[in-house]
């Protein structure tokens, strides 16, 4: 039985994704924090329903050998598309747009969104198990 088939199981995978996505880009925030005109980034946010129909509505190419088609979408920053934030309170006389306090407060969102992911799937599969019935050995 192949997981990647299940539509929610598929979105959560590409939702931690975009979560690990984030802690990169936020973490490149904080270690640049004191680097001269340096402005934090941020990612554009992912629409969990979005995910959802996605999956099921977009029709990929069939792909037959590896050198025939480059994949259509991908991991990394240039799929999830980073972008400079929006909001910027305070520049230092440097040029530094960095505030670590909303950098802070940007990690543990994320740590949270991560969390919710991680349960969701366990809950998803514990479900899966259950439905499965006890295992013949």
């Amino acid at each position: 039985m192949d997981l990647d088939n299940i539509g929610i199981l598929k979105a959560i995978t590409r939702r931690m994704d975009w979560i690990g996505e984030r802690q990169r880009v936020l973490a490149e925030n904080v270690a640049n924090a004191d680097t001269p005109n340096f402005k934090p980034r941020d990612l554009k946010q992912v629409n969990f329903s979005e995910l959802l129909r996605g999956n099921s509505q977009k029709m990929g190419l069939k792909v037959t050998a590896a050198g025939h088609f480059p994949a259509a979408g991908g991991a990394g920053a240039e799929h999830w598309r980073s972008q400079k934030t929006d909001t910027t309170y305070e520049v230092a006389p440097n040029g530094n747009a960095v505030n670590l306090e909303e950098q802070m407060m940007r990690l543990a969102e994320n740590q949270a969104d991560h969390n919710l992911m991680t349960n969701l799937y366990r809950k998803q599969v514990g479900l899966l198990r259950k439905a499965l019935g006890p295992r013949q050995q």
